[in-house]
């Protein structure tokens, strides 16, 4: 197991691997080990086959992207799952559509200019999924790409795109800002820190979700007591009040599945996206 290398602490993906790994640190009685691998590495180098890390819902995507790679879920020993952030309609305050239906009227007449990330992404994969789950055509989107949902966001405000499918999460100083609203979220229950937000399911009667999750992984072939190990770790982290505390303060969303239970979620998740991508023009389904 492999610590989180102090130059990239702080940003979001690396925040919460740092509190799994501390997590897991203690529980487990690492802290000598973990101490020893710091001192002899300045920086993280993951060995093959002896690394438990955190990995993210492209895995789910990227092996549909042909030469990319040929790696999948299927590549990783599941642990746990503990956070799961849904993408969400999010429009300019000034937005003409109050609603998530408005909308989508308007998709079904014109374009709509999308951002939020590169043009091979979980945000524009869970708009163009949710035009078609509506019966809107999704070649309709036109997507500028970005490096993150945060900038995509930033189109928004300035007028240059109409709507950042993005997480409610990544959005909350604008939306607590009203400089931003968001139609809807795209999960099966309403984001505990935007209750007033409903979900597509409540606005147009369509199960549709689509979240970027980070899980914790191991290497293929781990021995179920070794695995059965961890997990059990990471059960007590997850009934940890601090790290609820601490999640809650950021805005993530929690939402545990252990071992064979994400497994079926990345079997979902990838299932999902391998529809979606099919739906697109190969010209602009492809990573830049």
């Amino acid at each position: 197991m492999a610590g989180v290398p102090e130059t990239l602490k702080g940003r979001s993906f690396t925040r919460v691997a740092s509190w799994s790994s501390d997590e897991l640190e203690t529980l487990l009685d690492l802290a000598d080990e973990l101490k020893t691998e710091r001192a002899r590495r300045r920086e993280l180098r993951v060995l093959p086959g002896r690394t438990i890390g955190l990995i993210t819902g492209e895995i789910g995507m990227m092996h549909w992207h042909r030469g990319l790679t040929e790696l999948t879920w299927r590549d990783y020993a599941p642990l746990a799952v503990p956070y799961v952030e849904s993408a969400a309609v999010i429009v300019h305050a000034d937005a003409p559509w109050r609603t998530l239906d408005d909308f989508l009227g308007a998709c079904r007449s014109g374009r709509i200019r999308g951002s939020g990330g590169p043009n091979f992404s979980v945000w524009k994969f869970a708009l163009a999924g949710l035009l078609d789950a509506a019966g809107c055509d999704p070649s309709r989107l036109d997507w500028s790409e970005t490096l993150s949902g945060e900038q995509g966001l930033g189109k928004v405000l300035s007028g240059e795109a109409d709507v950042a499918p993005i997480t409610m999460t990544d959005a909350r100083g604008p939306l607590r800002d009203h400089r931003a609203r968001a139609l809807a979220t795209m999960e099966d229950i309403r984001h505990p820190q935007f209750p007033e937000v409903p979900t597509v399911q409540e606005s147009i009667g369509v199960a549709w979700q689509v979240a970027h999750w980070r899980g914790i992984v191991a290497p293929p072939g781990l021995p179920d007591p070794i695995r059965d190990r961890f997990v059990e770790a990471l059960r007590r982290v997850a009934a940890d009040a601090a790290f609820r505390a601490e999640a809650a303060a950021s805005a993530f969303t929690v939402r545990w599945r252990f071992g064979d239970e994400f497994a079926r979620y990345m079997e979902q998740d990838d299932r999902q996206f391998g529809r979606v991508i099919a739906l697109l023009p190969a010209e602009t389904s492809c990573m830049h």
